[in-house]
């Protein structure tokens, strides 16, 4: 599933750098992201597995099973937490003006949030498991999660089809969240 999503995300960050009107700012706002959770693991000796900068597409992958579950939750946030401290940074400088700087605080904020939807292929799906970690027993933990990530999912779902519905938007957000309610489903099957 994870090869899968890898590739949905390449395809989605081409698709969107291709629309933004600053596609250097918006591969800015990601790497930004990528970097946040980079210096986090960094910093909380997490074994970085791979990090990957290649062509329109930007990934990370580390491994937390030998740090605590609060230096995970950093490292699960750290993305986040660049992506509304860099906002927050370019609002207040003086020569950051324009069209430019505020599409660049627009996007680190829409990252940052986003990000922080409980389903568990984003960054607020793992930093809710490990929340559940650091509270409960971890099959229960890994059972909430789950649920919680499903539920997420077909509430985007059903989200996205009232919006196709209503106003007639933009089709892909409703393909992405269809996506990801397949691939829930198969996932209950294996």
């Amino acid at each position: 599933m994870l090869d899968k999503l890898a590739y949905l995300s390449l395809l989605l960050t081409v698709v969107s750098i291709s629309v933004s009107p600053y596609p250097m700012i918006l591969l800015l706002t990601y790497g930004i992201h990528e970097a946040g959770h980079l210096i986090f693991a960094v910093a909380c000796r997490a074994k970085i597995k791979k990090f990957k900068i290649g062509g329109f597409h930007l990934s990370l992958s580390y491994d937390c099973s030998q740090i605590s579950y609060k230096k995970e939750l950093l490292v699960c946030v750290g993305g986040i937490a660049l992506n509304l401290l860099s906002a927050l940074l370019v609002s207040f400088l003086p020569f950051a003006v324009g069209a430019r700087a505020e599409f660049f605080i627009l996007c680190s904020i829409c990252l940052a949030l986003m990000n922080l939807y409980p389903a568990e292929i984003l960054d607020g799906g793992g930093a809710l498991k490990t929340i559940l970690y650091i509270m409960l027993p971890q099959p229960k933990a890994e059972k909430i999660s789950r649920g919680v990530s499903v539920f997420a999912i077909i509430l985007l779902w059903l989200v996205c089809v009232y919006f196709q519905l209503v106003f007639s938007s933009n089709i892909s957000l409703f393909f992405i969240s269809v996506f990801l309610l397949v691939e829930v489903c198969f996932s209950f099957i294996k």
